[in-house]
């Protein structure tokens, strides 16, 4: 069977060309302007849609046809996302022993820079070697995943016609992920009473006394094999002298049970509501308690024989490999495409120690993820898998 072969050298430039743009969720302006114009040179026809008004950013997401060879072939879909999460600030990656990470004061961006690298690169591939089989490709491009895979929510599904999708936005190239939980999303407020602490604290209600005891009673972290549950903000509070009287906080549930989902919030509640019962006194109205919830994203599970999965499998044995599958426990923007009908699993790219200055890549990790999106394509125009 015919494959593609990778460019010598070009995979890495344009890796680093990537994480030298800026692109912080809501900022994706540089990177899409420097992947339309690549994408456009090497013979995609690509559109920008509204997203980037939609969510308060300077750019949308990218749609972008590339025509393939083999009109029998039906269309496969590739997707990465163009933001990345802070530090981001002048990137300065560092290329050593085969490794690249970022000089140390920011993260490295391989998160998600690897993918749009490795899709851009399936396309220079494709272009460099045209009697090379290959279906119609569609490339979905997004902004601000790393806030809520909010970009993705504003894709345009009529505009695909693609039977199966890879996001590639994981770390090992060698597994896929089959499984992602349903997430919501939870802001939380209490409310008490302010008075002059040093004078009359008595008189005072302090919000992160109550918040204190609920989140004392409170599971959070690893609940079970398919369901966590974590606070990650809290704010509140305005001077040492004075009792605080609100208190905010911003927390998230997950879990692939659906059930377990909903009993892990509603536990959740109950404890901030029991705290605030415990201190309030009859005729009184605070400490008082309200929360505004967010369904984030719904569970995806793939089972072994969906086609994606076999696709992807075929893909790797053609190369040597054996292709491993796992459940994941983050949302990707594969749960939001899959669930707006194109079936879509995710594909590793080589990131380690993602969202954090340590941040980095094997270059030969950058390169198997290439090695297979191209066998992928290959494999579907060649064979009936």
């Amino acid at each position: 069977m015919s494959k593609f072969s990778i460019i010598p050298g070009k995979l890495l430039e344009d890796f680093l060309a990537l994480v030298r743009i800026d692109s912080p969720s809501r900022n994706e302006r540089g990177v899409a302007d420097w992947l339309i114009k690549e994408l456009t040179d090497a013979g995609c026809e690509v559109e920008e849609d509204d997203a980037g008004g939609a969510t308060g950013g300077n750019a949308g997401n990218l749609f972008v046809r590339f025509a393939g060879n083999r009109p029998d072939a039906k269309t496969l879909m590739f997707s990465s996302h163009m933001d990345t999460v802070i530090p981001a600030d002048g990137v300065e990656p560092i290329v050593e022993d085969g490794i690249v990470r970022s000089k140390g004061e920011t993260i490295l961006g391989a998160d998600d820079k690897a993918g749009l690298a490795v899709i851009l690169h399936l396309v220079r591939m494709a272009e460099a070697q045209p009697e090379i089989p290959r279906p119609d490709l569609e490339i979905s491009l997004h902004v601000c995943e790393e806030i809520g895979l909010l970009g993705a929510k504003h894709v345009d599904i009529s505009k695909f016609r693609a039977v199966a999708g890879f996001i590639l936005d994981d770390h090992e190239p060698k597994e896929v992920t089959i499984g992602s939980p349903s997430a919501v999303r939870v802001d939380y407020k209490i409310i008490g009473r302010a008075v002059h602490a040093g004078i009359e604290p008595e008189k005072g209600i302090s919000a992160l006394e109550i918040a204190s005891k609920a989140i004392s009673n409170m599971n959070l972290g690893r609940i079970d094999a398919e369901t966590t549950a974590n606070i990650g903000v809290v704010k509140g509070g305005g001077a040492t002298n004075i009792v605080m009287e609100e208190i905010e906080m911003k927390a998230e549930a997950r879990s692939h049970s659906i059930d377990r989902l909903e009993e892990q919030v509603k536990h959740m509640q109950d404890c901030f509501e029991a705290a605030c019962e415990e201190r309030r006194k009859e005729g009184e109205d605070v400490p008082r308690f309200v929360q505004e919830r967010k369904d984030d994203y719904k569970a995806v599970r793939f089972n072994e024989d969906d086609f994606p999965v076999r696709l992807v499998k075929a893909a790797g044995a053609k190369l040597g490999w054996t292709i491993k599958t796992k459940i994941g426990g983050g949302g990707t923007d594969g749960s939001i495409i899959t669930h707006k009908g194109i079936p879509s699993i995710v594909v590793g790219v080589g990131m380690q120690d993602v969202h954090s200055t340590k941040e980095w890549i094997r270059i030969s990790d950058l390169e198997n993820a290439a090695r297979i999106v191209g066998s992928i394509v290959v494999t579907h125009a060649s064979e009936n898998v």
